[in-house]
């Protein structure tokens, strides 16, 4: 499948969680979004930097404001995008995981592990340095068990 397949099936089948989608397109998805989220903080903060080194000098460039913008307006812009693609995407890993053969609910178990290990965290009180790097390691282990695990051919759900 070409990336441009791989986009329009994305979006033709959003609210699709039925069937199955290679890794090939599950992979070019991955990439894409991730490309445009780095591209558009990037832009952001690169015009916002850009912004504050022209329009500030001597002792005013202490200044935190226009950072504390661009932080936010990168948040908003992210949760913004986040909450568009966040059906079509969990369409997109429940076909994935059709195609190696379990069940779409499976997705679910990095979430439970994510919300266990923060709620941990928050009821122990131990310092940021200790687990919270944990989320964002399950989180990656499940994409690239998503992208490297080989389709199966007989499955039920084909």
């Amino acid at each position: 499948m070409s990336a441009w397949g791989a986009l329009t099936d994305f979006f033709k089948r959003y609210t699709s969680f039925r069937g199955t989608s290679s890794r090939r397109a599950y992979n070019w998805m991955t990439w894409f979004w991730g490309v445009i989220y780095v591209m558009i903080a990037v832009i952001i903060i690169g015009v916002a930097g850009l912004g504050s080194f022209l329009g500030k000098h001597g002792e005013v460039a202490t200044d935190t404001r226009p950072l504390l913008g661009t932080i936010i307006l990168v948040l908003l812009i992210s949760l913004m995008m986040s909450i568009i693609v966040i059906i079509p995407n969990l369409a997109l890993y429940s076909r994935r995981l059709h195609d190696m053969g379990y069940s779409g609910w499976w997705q679910v178990v990095p979430l439970i592990i994510n919300v266990v290990i923060t709620l941990g965290i928050m009821y122990f009180g131990k310092s940021e340095s200790d687990l919270s790097w944990g989320p964002s390691v399950i989180s990656f282990g499940f994409s690239l068990w998503l992208s490297f695990m080989p389709s199966k051919t007989n499955t039920r759900y084909s």
